[in-house]
């Protein structure tokens, strides 16, 4: 039987992708990119628990921190970036939407784009569709069964909760519930702070899924919890500015 490798563009690829273009490119922006201070304020995970961090997005930082990250770890990202036509849309709608001078820059970019997201093979993040649970949440319980650890940065752009972050939104704890009911495991939430401007990432005591709590009732507090744990880590480090995530 032929090995099944991680693709998140399809259920699994039958070959291991190189990448030689991405690995070129990381390395590069890994020259440049600022040494971060990794702070756990709770137990670190032992090395064969894989970890869910759940982190304020910044803008790029963040996420570009845990992609050099030394140990392995697969992000959360929105679909629209793995594939041509979607990517091409949304650039054009959304991020060149005011500057429609950019269209033809956008244009050019679009397949470099979808090809470095492709070769980063992150979690491909769906929107109110079947497809967060049949691919998100089973792409993410992949990740988990596999081993490595994984990081979403779930706010949103509006309704800001404290200083530090957006509302977050509450999708994300479902796939708690399916994990458990596959695995029987009860997966732990990790709140991560980035501190863009003091390069500090600071991760504090986590909160664990519990089955006896309707999920109705559960995603609201395990977002709360996170994004109350989230401003206790920022309050923790010398006052700096935070770097939100509303573009």
């Amino acid at each position: 039987m032929s090995k099944k490798y991680y693709s998140p563009i399809k259920e699994y690829s039958k070959v291991k992708k190189r990448h030689p273009f991405y690995k070129l490119f990381r390395a590069i922006i890994k020259l440049f990119f600022p040494k971060n201070e990794v702070i756990w304020q709770t137990d670190k995970p032992s090395d064969n628990e894989p970890i869910f961090y759940v982190c304020n997005h910044t803008r790029l930082y963040a996420p570009v921190f845990f992609l050099l990250s030394k140990k392995p770890v697969r992000v959360w990202s929105n679909y629209y970036f793995l594939f041509y036509k979607e990517c091409w849309q949304h650039l054009k709608n959304k991020v060149f939407q005011n500057h429609k001078y950019l269209l033809p820059l956008g244009f050019i970019l679009t397949p470099l784009i979808v090809l470095l997201f492709r070769a980063f093979e992150p979690i491909p993040v769906y929107h109110k569709s079947s497809k967060v649970i049949t691919h998100t949440f089973e792409k993410s319980i992949e990740t988990l069964q596999s081993g490595m650890d994984q990081a979403i940065f779930p706010e949103r752009t509006e309704n800001r909760v404290n200083k530090y972050i957006f509302q977050f939104n509450h999708g994300f704890p479902l796939m708690a519930q399916i994990y458990y009911e596959k695995t029987g495991k009860k997966l732990k939430f990790y709140p991560v702070y980035c501190a863009q401007k003091l390069r500090k990432v600071v991760i504090g005591n986590p909160i664990e899924y519990n089955p006896n709590i309707p999920m109705k009732i559960q995603r609201t507090q395990i977002c709360e919890y996170l994004e109350k744990q989230i401003e206790i880590l920022g309050d923790s480090l010398p006052e700096h500015k935070p770097v939100l995530y509303n573009f």
